[in-house]
């Protein structure tokens, strides 16, 4: 089961990897297209702003779908055996894809965001309060709640832009998400570091 599981981790770990990078090009492209476009200062005035932001979401909505299934399987894995992380995300998927059916892509993205959200939360405070029900494969108290926080700020920048683009407070949420994110690479790259300053002076 171990082995397996050592599999599923790095098979996701690539997956994740090369979706994150696709999603970086189409990203560069749009800023370069954007940057061709302003020569005309008035173009945000136009219809082909409109068919810009549009044609840039259609883009990215295929790869977010994709961060969004990786995401599924990567998060509750702290929680949950395989067999029973299988089911789960099966049973996530299919009511995403009704929901997409039935709503649109939208609602569906944002079903399964909200559904992550919450299981990252849970993820979370096990990790605060040191559960030996959460499986991690880094060692360290630091490096765990930088995983989680990483996680978390993840799916909320991703929630907040399939979701809340027009709630008022969608750039509070979004720096609240790249805080998070913040964090969770400073836990993540500098764990000794973090260990020495907050959890070994908390013990003595």
């Amino acid at each position: 089961m171990r082995f397996h599981m050592q599999k599923y981790d790095y098979y996701l770990v690539i997956a994740t990897t090369v979706i994150l990078f696709t999603i970086g090009v189409v990203c560069v492209y749009g800023i370069t297209y954007y940057n061709y476009l302003a020569v005309n200062p008035q173009w945000t005035r136009t219809v082909q702003y409109s068919q810009y932001i549009d044609g840039m979401n259609s883009y990215l909505y295929p790869f977010l779908v994709l961060l969004l299934i990786s995401i599924g399987l990567c998060i509750p894995k702290r929680l949950f055996e395989q067999d029973i992380l299988v089911k789960f995300s099966a049973l996530v998927m299919g009511i995403t894809l009704i929901l997409t059916f039935l709503y649109g892509i939208e609602t569906g993205l944002g079903f399964i965001l909200a559904v992550m959200i919450g299981v990252q939360c849970l993820v979370l405070m096990h990790t605060f309060r040191k559960s030996k029900a959460i499986r991690y494969e880094k060692e360290g108290d630091a490096g765990r709640i930088g995983s989680s926080l990483l996680h978390l700020g993840l799916v909320i920048l991703v929630f907040n832009f399939i979701s809340l683009r027009d709630n008022p407070f969608h750039i509070s949420i979004f720096w609240g998400g790249m805080i998070l994110i913040t964090a969770g690479n400073i836990f993540s790259f500098y764990p000794d570091m973090i260990n020495r300053l907050l959890f070994r002076q908390s013990r003595s």
